[in-house]
């Protein structure tokens, strides 16, 4: 598992949450204290999602990314922005992507 490091802070009030990508491969997430404990709680589950499904390397619309992360199971095909390289915070992360884009593409790697 990728190192996440939460904090709470005081952030805008339109504003529950942050996550921010580290040169590491370590995320940080801020959730705004402001918030009730359970919607703290939402919250951090939303930015987890967000980490888990590799928003932060996919050529995909926000708005797409923010219904994922609310749990809405979207069929998108997942390619990184022109001249970038995937990157992946785990196999598990990399075989998720190439069976969604095998997929898109028709293609059944029990016959590769």
């Amino acid at each position: 598992m990728t190192d996440t490091y939460v904090r709470l802070v005081p952030l805008p009030v339109k504003v529950e949450g942050v996550t921010l990508p580290n040169d590491d491969g370590s995320f940080d997430i801020y959730i705004n204290a402001r918030l009730s404990p359970a919607r703290q709680q939402q919250t951090l589950e939303h930015e987890l999602r967000h980490i888990r499904r590799d928003h932060f390397y996919l050529d995909m619309p926000v708005s797409r990314m923010e219904r994922q992360a609310d749990g809405e199971e979207l069929n998108a095909v997942l390619h990184p922005p022109a001249g970038m390289i995937p990157c992946f915070a785990s196999e598990t992360a990399l075989a998720h992507w190439l069976g969604n884009l095998c997929t898109q593409l028709g293609v059944d790697l029990g016959n590769i």
